[in-house]
């Protein structure tokens, strides 16, 4: 029996794919001998009309059929793109600094073509990581080298695992086959908008360690890298924890964009870096049933529907600016992601069930050398002293300071605060003290411009948390072509931290990018 595929096929909420299917195309039900979904999302467009689930499908139907006139029938089935990881030609011995996505992927490539080498990570195994980031949020006590930002599976282990991304390569199907492979849901190969969860993604982090030991290949905790051994310009290794020397045939530095000593240490090594723009704000956090009745209208409390996303910008032509949220997090929790002492910051998290009572985002606004000066490393210190800010306001222990949308519009302290989720706590006050006045007031423009959008973004029942400045890294890493560092052979900089990817799937992306420039180099 031939298989076709199907399109754009919508089914309205509630009503039961196959049954449509069936329908849509002229059989009975028990005609429909396979079918498999390729691609699902949700159209809420019109939702004071309908809200449908959108499918791609492969079908296989016992017997002919009579499609309808909406349905568009391909014959020629599902065309994949395949490849197969490359054997390496020859022995080589790659450093990875950092396992994050990037440092991850990288590895994973490398062990699967035959490659053994050494993951370095500042931070603890996740199992470790998992209860210094709870004492973190129930007492406040930081570790400096294992923390939300730092250890075992990068940021994004502690995120909401969102995998969305507008790169379009080969590899990510592989990324997506991995990821699954290694303990996440299988709903990521289909869903328009796939996200794996902190709860999943700890699993997944520790399935793939467990893969890379098996290949061969040295994990090493609690292995901060505080210089490079150069000779002339080539780096054949890095120093460890002050100490210990480790040489390899090439070092892949996949640090996270927290990671500032670090930075402070390539630019004294005189690696070639440059100041990039990013963007700081406030993260945001509303009830999800607010954002749900926003964007789904009277079907919004429909047991078929997820919790309700959204993604807003404004631009500001006249100051070439624009202000807009990101990363965020439906059913989540805002979290203090904090990685140094003394400097405060905010992010968000959800679990797979993305089950919690809140919504959160951040709302950022775009900065650059107008902000932070033409020094490389100008933006990290414009990060510190906002960290530092926000964190003295709170009082200490990571306590943060928060005010409701509608009283930062006002400019008024906020004299009381709804419950919300940030832990270990927070004080009622005026963000216009932390952020730059020009800043709070291009905010201030994005939450009124949001709240046409969204009804009830910028009330008070909307509340903003300081501080966010981790949104990208503030520095690239400068590389040629073929991934190397411009400034020293057998260095390859690669991920978010270098500078070259946004987020968990552009990271491993790029992780995979510099492993396979390795295979042929080698």
């Amino acid at each position: 029996m031939p298989k076709f595929v199907i399109e754009q096929f919508k089914v309205p909420l509630g009503r039961n794919l196959k049954e449509a299917l069936a329908e849509a195309l002229g059989v009975s039900v028990d005609r429909l001998t396979s079918v498999r979904i390729l691609r699902r999302s949700l159209d809420a467009r019109n939702k004071e009309r309908a809200i449908y689930w959108v499918y791609n499908l492969e079908v296989e139907v016992e017997g002919g059929i009579r499609p309808s006139r909406s349905v568009k029938v391909k014959w020629e089935g599902k065309k994949t793109v395949s490849f197969s990881v490359v054997k390496a030609e020859r022995e080589i011995f790659p450093v990875v600094v950092g396992s994050g996505p990037a440092g991850l992927f990288c590895a994973l490539f490398l062990a699967e073509a035959g490659v053994r080498g050494v993951v370095l990570e500042r931070g603890c195994p996740v199992e470790e990581r998992v209860e210094k980031v709870k004492r973190l949020w129930e007492k406040g006590i930081l570790d400096e080298d294992c923390n939300p930002a730092f250890g075992e599976g990068g940021a994004g282990t502690f995120s909401d695992g969102k995998l969305t991304t507008r790169v379009k390569h080969p590899f990510i199907e592989w990324i997506f086959e991995k990821l699954v492979e290694h303990g996440a849901p299988s709903e990521i190969l289909v869903d328009a908008r796939p996200h794996v969860g902190t709860d999943n993604l700890r699993k997944v982090v520790k399935s793939i360690r467990n893969r890379l030991i098996s290949l061969g290949w040295d994990i090493r905790f609690k292995s901060r890298v505080t210089n490079l051994l150069i000779d002339g310009d080539v780096v054949r290794g890095v120093v460890v924890n002050d100490s210990l020397e480790v040489e390899g045939d090439f070092v892949v530095l996949a640090v996270g964009n927290g990671a500032r000593d670090t930075f402070r240490m390539l630019e004294r090594c005189g690696v070639a870096m440059q100041a990039k723009p990013f963007a700081v704000g406030y993260r945001i956090e509303h009830p999800q049933e607010l954002i749900n009745r926003a964007q789904y209208g009277r079907w919004y409390k429909h047991p078929d529907l997820p919790p309700a996303y959204y993604q807003l910008a404004a631009n500001f032509k006249s100051v070439k600016r624009g202000v807009y949220t990101f990363c965020m997090c439906p059913g989540g929790y805002v979290i203090c992601a904090s990685s140094e002492n003394k400097r405060l910051v905010t992010n968000g998290m959800s679990y797979y069930a993305r089950d919690s009572f809140w919504a959160n985002s951040a709302v950022v606004v775009t900065v650059d050398e107008r902000d932070y000066g033409g020094e490389v490393l100008g933006g990290i210190v414009f990060q510190e002293r906002l960290e530092e800010k926000a964190y003295v306001s709170g009082g200490g222990g990571f306590v943060t300071v928060a005010q409701r949308a509608s009283d930062f519009l006002n400019r008024r302290t906020s004299t009381s605060l709804p419950e919300v989720s940030y832990r270990p706590g927070v004080v009622a006050d005026n963000l216009w003290h932390i952020l730059p006045q020009n800043l709070c007031e291009l905010i201030k423009r994005g939450l009124s411009s949001f709240d046409r959008k969204i009804k009830g973004f910028a009330s008070s029942e909307g509340v903003l948390f300081a501080v966010e400045t981790r949104t990208s890294s503030p520095v690239r890493i400068v590389r040629d072509e073929n991934c190397q560092s411009i400034s020293h052979k057998r260095l390859y900089p690669c991920g978010e931290g270098a500078g070259y990817a946004g987020g968990i799937v552009s990271s491993a992306l790029d992780g995979i990018k510099v492993a396979s420039i390795l295979l042929k180099r080698g």
